[in-house]
């Protein structure tokens, strides 16, 4: 079940396996009283180890670009739905604008409010979370151009592309050779 999610791997996903193994001992211990015993070894069964991958799957997309999942909420809840409103027609499309529009620190202060209700502060913002996004590679910042005292920050091409649910690419393509091959041919 692991193995299924990933394409490359890593030397990060042996601690990770490790982590899933401790999930599913700790979801037997829960409920040492329903499950099998051997002596005093205490069996997992396929509830266990169900239950664990629920959980992983949960947070494992914060675990790969090495994010707490608060951090990693607020980019894909926040910054992502803020920058794709900003960066919208009036038709709902985004806008293929030569230059992409950045979001200020107070956008992303009021999209948060928006979102979950609660203030998140300024220094917080700046100094924990910002610089967290910016190191996993999922935001970038650059100063405005029009007031370079304020920085935009800038989700991404390669992620946003990815969130977007349109798909440009085609299904049947490439070139198809299937004339034998003759001196004639070349």
């Amino acid at each position: 079940m692991f193995f299924k999610g990933i394409k490359v791997f890593k030397p990060r996903h042996q601690r990770d396996i490790g982590r899933i193994t401790s999930l599913i001992k700790a979801f037997a211990l829960l409920n040492l009283w329903f499950r099998e015993k051997e002596g005093a070894t205490i069996v997992a069964n396929e509830e266990d180890i169900q239950s664990a991958f629920t959980i992983w799957r949960v947070i494992s997309e914060s675990q790969e670009l090495n994010l707490p999942p608060y951090v990693y909420d607020v980019y894909r809840d926040v910054i992502i739905p803020a920058w794709q409103e900003k960066c919208q027609n009036p038709n709902g499309e985004l806008t293929g604008a030569v230059t992409p529009l950045g979001l200020t620190r107070q956008e992303i202060m009021k999209k948060h409010f928006q979102v979950t209700g609660r203030l998140l502060v300024d220094w917080f913002l700046r100094q924990q979370i910002i610089p967290m996004l910016e190191n996993s590679g999922l935001i970038t910042q650059e100063a405005d151009p029009n007031d370079k005292r304020r920085m935009l920050v800038y989700p991404t091409t390669s992620l946003t592309i990815s969130l977007q649910e349109q798909n440009n690419s085609e299904l049947e393509g490439g070139v198809s050779n299937n004339e034998p091959k003759t001196t004639e041919n070349f």
